[in-house]
């Protein structure tokens, strides 16, 4: 294809809150096509010098490269979520995410976008948090927000909608990963208190550390009983991959006193449909048993640290929990009082012994 010429149509020098540009014409099969030059924030001889050059370069049928369409924050957040609907399974996270994202950085376009911006929307998220909940949102929520926003410019970029990434150097904020874990006693009480359908799901977590989402959708073709494993596809699971989880005898008992509901091939359902959330009962069956602080997601920290504390090696907990890095595994394995005890008795076993030994000879020789 040719190159367009100009056939002296008037050239334009022109300035809007963006700083200088060239506006001009260019005729294209046929067709006039309008073109800009974006100059930006320079003074006006500048701009006057880079007109004259361009009219040079016109004369040599040279022209300079039209002015990139801007991209918003908000056309760039649609694209992202139509990715993350198409390919992830926690999209809905994600369009919260977005959400708040909007709120602040709504029309802004990308290239724009400074870390010291983002500074500003942390104070704005922290402000608006403390006037909906009167709580102070955690480190882990802005990193999660923060990632987000990154994930949005570098698919802009990988789009080439975006020439560069304005974010980089972003620093994460410090997180404090809960460790909240039941003692036997808290968790015997907690089942207690559970109605016969949520206690059965919270044995599953407390032994097996399943995801709440991939408890909820269980399905009984999904559980070998004669195997004792659950058989989870990867379209169950929150990494995409499948897994086997055992369970052990206790929880077969546990499982086939499940009632079926004739025509549902869920195992957990209430008055006949499959259950959705069990938020608000399991909120209740801990203020019941008297436990504070602790989440139905806390049964999977549980389940992880009760099999570390076992000597089951790393990797096959790993397996069976689907955690893919051990990063990710550690936040999940609560170290305790305990723990940190019985290292330092077994570095010297026969210490105690040792001592208790010889307290009957000190107290005779002090006789």
């Amino acid at each position: 294809m040719s190159k367009p010429n100009v056939h002296g149509l008037p050239q334009h020098l022109r300035k809007d809150e963006g700083g200088y540009f060239l506006d001009y014409f260019i005729q294209e099969g046929g067709f006039k096509k309008r073109t800009r030059v974006r100059l930006g924030q320079i003074p006006l001889p500048q701009a006057k010098k880079i007109l004259a050059q361009h009219l040079q370069a016109i004369v040599e049928n040279k022209y300079l490269a039209p002015e990139k369409p801007k991209v918003t924050f908000n056309e760039a957040a649609e694209a992202f979520l139509g990715y993350s609907r198409s390919r992830k399974k926690t999209f809905r996270r994600d369009e919260e995410f977005v959400r708040n994202l909007r709120a602040f950085f709504g029309n802004q376009t990308l290239e724009s976008l400074t870390l010291d911006q983002v500074e500003k929307y942390v104070v704005f998220r922290r402000e608006k948090s403390r006037q909906a909940r009167r709580k102070e949102i955690t480190g882990a929520t802005l990193n999660r927000e923060t990632t987000c926003l990154k994930t949005i410019v570098r698919r802009a970029v990988l789009n080439r909608q975006l020439d560069r990434n304005p974010l980089i150097g972003l620093k994460p904020f410090k997180e404090f990963p809960r460790s909240r874990t039941l003692t036997q006693e808290e968790y015997n009480r907690l089942l207690s208190q559970c109605a016969p359908h949520l206690r059965a799901m919270v044995e599953l977590a407390y032994v097996t550390a399943m995801r709440r989402g991939e408890i909820l959708n269980l399905r009984w073709n999904q559980v070998d009983f004669k195997h004792r494993i659950i058989l989870l596809e990867a379209a169950d699971t929150k990494t995409q991959e499948k897994r086997e989880v055992p369970f052990d005898a206790k929880l077969v008992e546990t499982l086939q006193r499940v009632p079926r509901t004739l025509g549902s091939r869920f195992v957990f359902t209430f008055k006949g449909k499959p259950i959705k959330d069990i938020k608000t009962a399991f909120r209740r069956a801990c203020a019941r048993a008297g436990i504070g602080d602790f989440k139905f997601h806390d049964l999977r920290h549980c389940a992880v640290t009760n099999l570390r504390k076992a000597g089951i090696p790393d990797n096959v907990v790993m397996s069976i929990s689907g955690h893919k890095t051990t990063a990710m595994f550690r936040r999940y394995d609560a170290v305790d009082r305990s723990d940190r005890q019985g290292a330092i008795d077994r570095l010297r076993p026969n210490d105690t012994d040792m001592t208790k030994a010889a307290e009957p000879e000190i107290v005779k020789n002090q006789g």
